[in-house]
């Protein structure tokens, strides 16, 4: 699955001084729409209000998505205080849980009949950080998907995270999103993917715009960068794969857009790093688009021989890095080869340091479980886990009882300008991103030893019929 994520740099002789353009998104509903949301939101899942948004994020009725920083040290400070309130008999981690996906429906559909609120244990599927495993068992029929977890910690932010590492755990409407994308009796999606794209003409207009400053960079001022910001206008944000009010579509764009900042330098990762544009050199690679994007980083996928199970092992993803070229009006082709030598080393930092950026910026590590998720829904897809299980998703299938639509569907996102001295050159990095969860799924290799797992997995036989999870 390739988690697709560009991040275009445009160089331009601009004779002293380096404009950064980024381009801003993200967020909550506003307004009447936000209200009819919330409403429709409470009405189908049970009183949750559970939009799933974190904080710092902001959709605005017209769809334009935006972004405010965050204090990451903050949230750091606050969960690492509610972890020492902790008594030692307190279990804080499971290294292995499991959590039944049709046995979880029948709890869902019942409490959501009665108008019960699902609860954070519901929501935040019993603290699971990580897929690792998905079996169908045969002798109790259960589909199950299995991983890592840890004690749920809600931050100020909205942000439902693992107590003791800080990472996401998992989201039960990001998950149905999953499932309803590759659903039993549904043609297969090819990917899921979203990518924030400047306009031709807006590329062209802040190409003019900036002419005037040729020589005249003591003369860039708060004025001249919102003069830039209006020439180059809100960027397209392209949704395939998923509807654009999902939180599953709010997480790709964020995750898109905050990894961009951290290249900018414009975002406190609280970790030491050293972003791209430090290690940019002004004049490279001239009239070139530094493309930067997610894809699968898992160190194997495996399935057994009747492929009744998937194992994932590893990170999950990569950040990777390639360049475009860039006309005088705009246009932009593919083909230029790998990225140049700063993009490499930040896409290379980026990688190396993933798991712990997901841990102070949950954004990554709910991108992350996006892949886990994609993965896993294309094969029980391929696989007829449905047949097997006599089971069609249940309410889980269905948007009027349960609604994943929690948000002013996302269409553009607003530019936020940066200038920064950088001899001379003019650079716009711009971005998006890809799951090809399908192809994936469709190649694992053939382990024979993972059916013994499957005893690990199995569920306990004093199981209650109200009892989706165990460890």
């Amino acid at each position: 699955m390739l988690l697709r994520k560009p991040f275009y740099r445009l160089a331009r002789a601009c004779t002293f001084f380096a404009l950064v353009a980024s381009f801003a998104s993200l967020g909550f509903s506003q307004g009447n729409n936000n209200n009819n949301n919330n409403n429709n939101n409470n009405n189908n899942n049970g009183g949750n209000n559970d939009t799933g948004n974190g904080g710092g994020v902001e959709i605005d009725p017209q769809g334009v998505l935006r972004i405010s920083a965050i204090d990451n040290s903050l949230a750091l400070r606050v969960r690492k205080a509610a972890l020492q309130t902790l008594t030692r008999d307190e279990q804080v981690a499971s290294p292995l849980r499991k959590v039944s996906l049709n046995r979880l429906e029948k709890v869902v559909a019942e409490r959501l009949s009665e108008q019960q609120e699902l609860g954070d244990e519901i929501l935040g599927l019993a603290g699971l950080t990580r897929i690792e495993y998905v079996f169908f068992l045969p002798d109790s029929n259960d589909i199950v998907i299995a991983g890592p977890a840890e004690k749920i910690h809600v931050t100020e932010n909205g942000d439902r995270v693992g107590l003791k590492s800080g990472c996401s755990v998992l989201n039960l409407m990001d998950l149905v999103v999953a499932l309803r994308v590759y659903a039993p009796s549904t043609e297969a999606v090819g990917s899921i993917a979203v990518s924030i794209e400047p306009t031709q003409e807006g590329i062209k207009r802040m190409n003019q715009y900036n002419e005037q400053f040729k020589g005249r960079a003591n003369q860039i001022n708060p004025a001249v960068l919102a003069g830039m910001k209006q020439s180059l206008g809100y960027q397209n944000v392209i949704i395939k794969g998923v509807p654009r009010e999902t939180n599953f579509a709010r997480v790709l764009v964020e995750a898109d857009y905050r990894m961009k900042l951290i290249g900018l330098g414009l975002e406190n990762t609280i970790i030491p790093f050293t972003p791209w544009i430090v290690r940019t050199q002004a004049g490279a690679n001239a009239n070139a688009l530094q493309r930067w994007y997610f894809e699968a980083d898992y160190s194997s996928v495996v399935t057994n021989e009747d492929r009744s199970a998937l194992q994932l092992k590893g990170q999950g993803a990569k950040l990777t890095s390639e360049k475009e070229y860039l006309a005088k009006n705009g246009t932009r082709s593919r083909g230029a080869g790998a990225g140049d030598a700063a993009s490499v080393g930040f896409a290379k930092e980026f990688t190396q340091k993933f798991e712990a950026l997901g841990e102070v910026m949950p954004v990554f590590s709910q991108m992350r479980n996006l892949f886990d998720m994609s993965i896993v829904a294309a094969f029980m897809q391929q696989n007829d886990f449905y047949g097997k299980a006599n089971w069609d998703l249940g309410v889980f299938a269905d948007e009027e009882k349960m609604t994943t639509k929690v948000n002013n569907g996302i269409s553009q996102v607003e530019p936020a300008v940066n200038a920064m001295w950088k001899e001379g050159t003019l650079i716009t990095p711009i971005g998006g991103v890809h799951i090809s969860s399908r192809k994936l799924a469709s190649d694992p290799q053939v382990d024979s030893k993972l059916d013994e797992s499957s005893e690990k997995l199995s569920a306990p036989g004093d199981l209650a019929q109200s009892q989706w999870w165990w460890d």
